[in-house]
Order: C-alpha cells, then structure tokens, then sequence
C-alpha cells in the first residue's frame, strides 16, 4: 500500500499540463490549455486541460478526470501503477510494504509484461559489454557510426548467438516463462493447444533474437513494449529483422518507433519526419534532427498518423529513393492528406536512404538539404508524370483522374480548392474539367461511406460501463446529481436562507453553511439517494460533516474510485464559461450570486421529485385488491403527499 501522505504528495506535485503534454501538443488558452483528444480522432481540438483544477476533459468524447486518471487511461495502468509512474517522473520516493510472491503474482497482467520487457533491454544492453557482444553486436553499431551516446539513448543491445542464453538468464532472475511467451521473448516449438493446457515446458523453448542486434520499440511514455532483431549473417535465408509479434502490450498498428524521444522537438518545430526503419530514426537523431519517427514493421496506418497529428498537422516523408519507397511513400501521403494533414516529400538519391544519406553529410548539410527539397507532393506528382504523359494523350488523361482521386480524399475544400488550381496551372488545362472529375470522385466517396458495414473498433481504451437508459420521468438521478454537484462545489459556502413567515411579516434571513442546509434538510425529511454513485459520494460528505471538517473537493477529484473522480470532475468543467460583461453594464447572473437560493432550488427539486414518486407508486398499489382499511389508508397517505407536493411546488416557483 501507498501511504496517504505519498499519494498526497504525488498530486500536489504533479502538474496535469505537463503529464498530459507529454502525449498531447497542448496549446494555451485562457487560464487553460487546448489539444486533439488522445482517446478519440478529432481535426478540430475539444480536449481542455485546467491546471487550476488539476483535471482534464474532452467535451468530444467525454472522456476527463484527474491526472492519475490520465495516466490510468492512456497508458493501461491500475491506480497503484499509475501514482507510481508520476511518482518516478517527479521523483517522490514510494515507501511501502515488499510485496510478497502471491502479491506479484496478482499484478495485473499488462504490468508484468512491461517488467519482462523492461529485464530484456537490460540484459540485451549489457550483452554489449560482454567479449563476445563487444566483438559482434558492439562492433556491428559502431560500423554503422553510432555513438555510445546514440546507444545509450535509444538502449540498443544484442542477444547472443546461443537460442537459450536470454530464456535461461531470464528464468534465473525468477520471470515466468509465461510471461516471456506472451511478450514474444521466447518461442515455443509446442503447438497452442499444448501451450494452453499447462505451463509450458523450458526445454520446448528458445529465445526469439538470438544472434541479433537489438532495436528496443518504446511507448510514448518510454517503457519498453517491444523489439526489432537485426541479423548480422550473410544467410540470404535469414530474415534480416524480426520484430516481437502483436502482443498485449505491442500493437505495431498503433506505435511509431521514436516517438518517445522526438515528441517534443515535433512540438517545438511543429513539423515530423517520417522514415521506414530503426537505423533511419537513429541517424536522423545523430545528425541533430529529433523531430523524426518511423513506421517500422508496418507500412503506414491511420493509427500512426493520427498519433503524429496529436502534436502536429506538419508531415514530410522521407523513404527510400528506390522503386518500393516511391511506392510506399504514395500510400503513405494519401492516407495522410486524407487525415487532413499537410503532406511533403523530401526525395533522396535513388542509392540511398536516410541512414546512409545521413551519414554521408554534415549535420548543417542534412538540415539545409530537407528544408530546400522538401516539396508539396501533390505538386511533385503533378510536375513528375505530367512530363512522363506530355505526348499521350491515353495517359495524360488517366494522370489526371489519378491526381483528382488524391485531392479528392483530402476533407477540406478550401485545401481542394488550392490544389485544383495548381494542378489546372501545370497541366495547362480548365479549372472545370478538374472539378467535374472532383465531384464524381467526392460522390463516389460518400456512397462508400454510406453502403460500408459498420467496423467493430478495437481500442486500448477501457469502455465505460454500460448503463440502462434511465426513465427520467420517475427517477430523482437528476435531481440528486444536482443536490451532490452543489453540496461537494459549494458545501464550505455561506447562504442566505429565506425562513417562514406569518401574512404580513418579513420573512427572517438566516446565514448558514451550504453543508448545514443540505444535509439537516435531507437527514429531517429522511430522504436517501436511489442512486449508488451518488449515494456514496453523499455519505463521504456526510463524514466530513459529522467530524467537523470542510467539504474537501480535492478528496473527490483525486478518489481512487475512477468513476467518482470524473463525476466530481464534471462538476468543476463547462465547455463554455459566461464572459466577463461588467465592463459593459451588463449584469448576468451566476448561480453563485445567491448560492442559498440555488441549494433550496436543488433540494425542493429533489423532494418533489421523491413524492411525485411515490404518489406513483400508490397509485400503482391501488391498481390491486384492497381491503377498504388499506383503501383508506393509502388515500390519507396520498392527500398528506399532495400536500407536501404543493409546498414543495409553491417554493420552487411553481404555478400548480
């Protein structure tokens, strides 16, 4: 367990704009900041960030909560596991019990990946150290220019020659094999059937990398999820790289190799390279360009570039100048331009790529080289086939449905527009005949959308719990949301209260606490919350109150119980705020301007709502066969609750 006064701690000192900016390009706005949701594909920002609050919220998704809940969701931890990463980012010292075997053994099963993944590049690091990882791996990455800061940086290793060096090390250091299977360390020569009927046997195993220089693939945050093996045999029926195979933690869809390291310069140049391979990204860094990430292991995804678009819009791709680059380089500026994003190309001598390339120039060389080469590639494409087609005709017109089919995906018109007229320019053709073939393309791709069948998405992203659709004409949620939303936002406040009085007399006015009135008024009506949540954030204020202490808005912000942490979130965030008109003359009140009126409105709200209720519920019961002492008792019953009903009623305004 995490003592109290750590946990404390950890949230006093972070800060939820510099966790969050970590994965998100936050932009200041006001007193808060403003970003492209992690949790959803958005072109248009609806992600707030308060620090005055300490919470976040997507008013796209709804997605928001406290900084812990941030790190919990983005990055699949538990509660435990995500105050120790914040922990470890701020350097608070974590004091608690040594957890026992059984106790490892219930951590959740994600973590204990990461722990194996994480002894791997340690043990594939200090391989490098060894004589025989000196004389092969060591000498193999100082061939390629590394330097041990470069090696350091991006942990590179090597796993040794023989198939079971790593299983046995790891086995020794007390790691199930288990859990070196799942992470794709270790490969099994049993089948999946015999794999799922019991522990897997050692001597059936052998390490995935053997003989294989090291490449770690990290998360955003940098924790290791994954590798790639690059072979050093001449074998032509080697593999040249292996890579871990889709794991629980490794999504190879979802990652960017490098991201971790080159998201902040992405920010601050507000521009990323995109490269095929490992040594690519290396090089690049090497040579003082930081903002650059590969698709390696995957041809391009949406998934990727979305995950680029979090912290810019600012695309260059830079593949292989060969055949296959020019190829994969095309796909990967279509899926980009459809995502909405502005797309260059840098193209690199045919016998190159950007390792070498980078490593044939000076660092001034490469940077001059990429900002006066990097063109806009639908122009590029335009200009390049326009003069392969200048003298066919067959092909010049099939050059230009290809050129409308690209602009065509790109979602907004205006960025069409531009690129329309520059194509007309450089084809020497009307205006016109682009936009007819434009909109039989633009057509074409809104039946598409409409006749495709819906996809089951697949997301790291816990689903909210589903929840029965609630019959608001007889249940008091509603109603007791706002009794909660008011006593946890205004509990410590004073009111004025307006008391009873005769006909004639001035009604007396009594100052109390917001805390006071809510709860003497519902503990004297004994009135209880239906509903659980707020049931149970009701009764922590009621504990405050019985001890004599403040309503503290923190304790719920920071709840260990997600769902009461985002509940208590949302009643501190609105996606618009009322501006200031005072300089204009202009009074508009706020519901604080009369805080007492504003919790006897919630509170006869809600105990007229629980006898509507319950003269529902006796109308109901004399649907049944009644006795005439059961009549008349329910009758009486209900006169008393019409009345009470008509009280509540006169109080909140209401004509009856």
């Amino acid at each position: 367990m995490i003592p109290r006064e750590t946990i404390d701690q950890i949230f006093t000192t972070s800060r939820v704009e510099e966790v969050v900016g970590d994965f998100v390009n936050l932009k200041k706005r006001g007193a808060n900041y403003m970003g492209l949701c992690p949790f959803h594909n958005e072109k248009t920002p609806s992600f707030t960030v308060s620090p005055a609050k300490g919470i976040y919220k997507c008013f796209g998704c709804g997605r928001g909560g406290n900084v812990v809940n941030f790190v919990m969701e983005h990055e699949q931890m538990d509660y435990v596991n995500a105050l120790k990463y914040l922990a470890r980012k701020y350097k608070i010292e974590i004091v608690e019990e040594e957890r026992t075997s059984e106790q490892q053994e219930q951590d959740n099963e994600r973590e204990s990946l990461m722990i194996v993944t994480s002894f791997a590049q340690k043990f594939f690091s200090e391989q490098l150290q060894t004589e025989t990882g000196k004389a092969i791996g060591l000498s193999y990455l100082e061939e390629r220019g590394f330097s041990p800061s470069t090696i350091e940086k991006f942990q590179l290793g090597y796993s040794p020659e023989n198939s079971k060096t790593f299983l046995q090390a790891a086995l020794k250091a007390g790691y199930k094999l288990r859990y070196l299977l799942l992470a794709g360390l270790v490969r099994s020569s049993d089948d999946e059937t015999v794999l799922a009927q019991g522990e897997p046997n050692p001597d059936h195993c052998y390490d995935r990398f053997a003989g294989r220089v090291m490449f770690p693939v990290h998360n955003v945050s940098g924790r290791v999820i994954a590798f790639g093996g690059r072979t050093l045999r001449k074998d032509k029926n080697v593999a040249k790289y292996v890579n871990s195979p889709e794991t629980p933690l490794y999504h190879k869809s979802n990652v960017l190799y490098g991201l971790h390291v080159a998201r902040k310069a992405i920010t601050a140049e507000d521009i990323c390279y995109l490269v095929e391979g490992y040594a690519d990204v290396i090089s690049l860094h090497q040579s003082g360009i930081e903002n650059v990430v590969a698709s390696s292991g995957t041809s391009l995804t949406i998934e990727q570039l979305r995950l680029i678009r979090r912290y810019t819009p600012n695309l260059t791709i830079l593949y292989d100048g060969d055949a296959a680059g020019v190829k994969a380089t095309e796909r990967g500026f279509g899926l980009a331009l459809k995502e909405g994003m502005n797309v260059k190309i840098v193209t690199l001598p045919a016998e190159d790529d950007p390792d070498t390339f980078a490593r044939k120039h000076s660092s001034e060389e490469l940077k001059d080289y990429l900002q006066t080469k990097a063109v806009d590639f639908i122009v590029y494409k335009t200009r390049a086939l326009s003069d392969e087609a200048a003298h066919d005709p067959i092909k010049k017109a099939g050059l230009i449905k290809e050129i409308v089919s690209t602009i065509a995906v790109i979602p907004e018109r205006i960025t069409r527009s531009v690129y329309v007229k520059e194509c007309a320019r450089i084809m020497q053709l009307e205006e016109d005949v682009l936009w007819s073939e434009m909109k039989v393309n633009r057509q074409k791709l809104v039946d598409d959308h409409v006749n495709r069948p819906p996809v089951q998405h697949t997301t790291n992203i816990p689903a909210k719990p589903a929840q029965a659709p609630i019959n608001y004409v007889f249940s008091s949620e509603p109603q007791e949301k706002e009794v909660i939303r008011i006593l946890i936002k205004y509990g410590n406040e004073e009111g004025v209260f307006i008391g009873e009085a005769e006909e004639g007399e001035e009604p007396a006015k009594v100052k109390m606490k917001i805390a006071d009135f809510i709860i003497q008024s519902m503990r004297a009506d004994d009135f209880a919350f239906d509903n659980d949540l707020y049931r149970r954030m009701y009764d922590d204020c009621c504990a405050f109150y019985d001890k004599e202490l403040p309503i503290n808005e923190d304790y719920f912000l920071r709840h260990e119980d997600s769902v009461i942490s985002h509940m208590a979130m949302t009643f501190g965030t609105d996606q618009y705020t009322v501006s200031d008109w005072s300089r204009r003359n202009v009074d508009i009140e706020r519901e604080n301007d009369d805080i007492g009126r504003t919790a006897e409105m919630a509170i006869y709200g809600l105990k007229s709502r629980k006898i509507e209720i319950m003269i529902r519920d006796l109308q109901e019961s004399m649907k049944q066969v009644l006795s005439t002492e059961e009549l008349n008792s329910i009758m009486e019953r209900r006169l008393k609750l019409n009345d009470a009903k008509s009280i509540f009623k006169r109080k909140l305004g209401r004509v009856m």
